[in-house]
């Protein structure tokens, strides 16, 4: 995991209009907490850093990742998951047909 992420939480963070103290807090951590992820490089937990997002108002996806996790996204994991081989590779094929296109 690069340091992307931490950009990501500082700018959701500013956008939130919240201080690092008050999500912390907020998230049942110590005062420090959020400061410590941004300013002193630690690392989360993952269950820690979904009481952070869940404060800010963003998703874990988008903070680690870039991007929103929608319920119709996840539902296409749900169903790729359960896919067999054959229908994930047909699956792929029409999308990069569309895109192709």
């Amino acid at each position: 995991m690069t340091d992307d992420w931490r950009e990501r939480l500082a700018t959701a963070l500013k956008e939130s209009g919240k201080s690092k103290r008050e999500v912390s807090l907020a998230a049942n951590m110590g005062p420090g907490y959020v400061h410590s992820l941004l300013a002193e490089g630690k690392d989360p937990t993952v269950q820690n850093l979904i009481k952070v997002c869940d404060q800010i108002g963003v998703s874990l996806s988008f903070i680690l990742y870039g991007y929103e996790l929608t319920a119709e996204n996840e539902e296409i994991l749900r169903l790729l998951k359960a896919a067999s081989k054959t229908e994930r590779e047909g699956f792929l094929q029409i999308l990069r047909g569309r895109n192709a296109a």
